[in-house]
């Protein structure tokens, strides 16, 4: 039973890639029958020469009947440098888990989000697939795979044009969980998701957060990620030009209250 408990938990913590923040940072344990989550909260600040402020706040809400694991999440970023715009993120995404045994499970789920200035109008999808634990230790650590696949819906704006495509992806991932003890767990998660219909087009993540426990209900967390679009947004006509990097980097630091 503590083997099926942490591979659940550590099941729920594979949500989503691409997205604001890395979930893989919960503690093991399988979370009681019924209602269950936690909101996230963090505040960047910089006066002086010169004036920056981003809010990002998340929140995520479970549900658990026997052997079923309902999860969603919701999150936005907003930020300013000299009171101009320069951060404007929203992301929103279901999850419906089947715990099968102490190994496997299966899982479906559907997401949107948009991010102003990487020029992402909307990115919708919807897919599913199967995860499988390679080897734990009952709430001390956890390595698991999983792939699967999902249909996606993009749409760019490019300035003078937007930009529809429809295509299928592969979704693949290594995560990684550890506790060091009672009150820090470590986490880190890779992805690799591309096209069916070009393997040149493709993204990847990698997702790392450190999580210390305050008291019963906070956390604090630390959080570092890296993501590589082969494909960003780009159109040199436009005016301006938009030439969108490659690989982009990003880190938080931010409490989490658990209820």
């Amino acid at each position: 039973m503590r083997t099926l408990m942490l591979f659940a938990a550590v099941l729920l913590a594979s949500s989503h890639a691409l997205a604001i923040s890395n979930i893989e940072s919960e503690r093991p344990g399988l979370p009681e029958a019924g209602w269950g989550g936690h909101i996230e909260l963090s505040l960047d600040g910089e006066t002086g020469n010169s004036r920056e402020e981003t809010y990002t706040g998340a929140a995520k809400i479970t549900f658990r009947r026997n052997n079923d694991i309902y999860l969603g999440i919701v999150e936005r970023e907003y930020g300013t440098t000299r009171d101009i715009k320069d951060t404007d993120e929203s992301f929103v995404h279901a999850r419906w888990i089947h715990v099968l045994d102490e190994r496997w499970a299966t899982e479906g789920f559907i997401q949107w989000e948009e991010d102003e200035f990487d020029n992402l109008v909307s990115r919708s999808l919807a897919g599913g697939g199967g995860r499988y634990v390679v080897a734990q230790d009952a709430k001390v650590f956890s390595l698991s795979i999983g792939l699967g696949g999902f249909r996606e819906r993009e749409v760019l704006d490019l300035g003078s044009y937007e930009e529809k495509t429809w295509t299928w992806r592969i979704n693949s991932y290594t995560a990684y969980q550890h506790r060091l003890n009672d009150q820090i767990v470590i986490s880190a998660t890779a992805y690799y998701q591309p096209s069916t219909d070009d393997f040149s087009d493709f993204r990847t993540l990698l997702d790392a957060a450190l999580s210390v426990k305050l008291t019963d209900q906070l956390d604090l967390k630390v959080h570092y990620k890296v993501t590589h679009d082969s494909e960003p947004a780009k159109n040199l006509d436009a005016d301006p030009p938009i030439d969108n990097k490659k690989t982009n980097t990003e880190y938080t630091t931010s409490l989490v209250y658990n209820f």
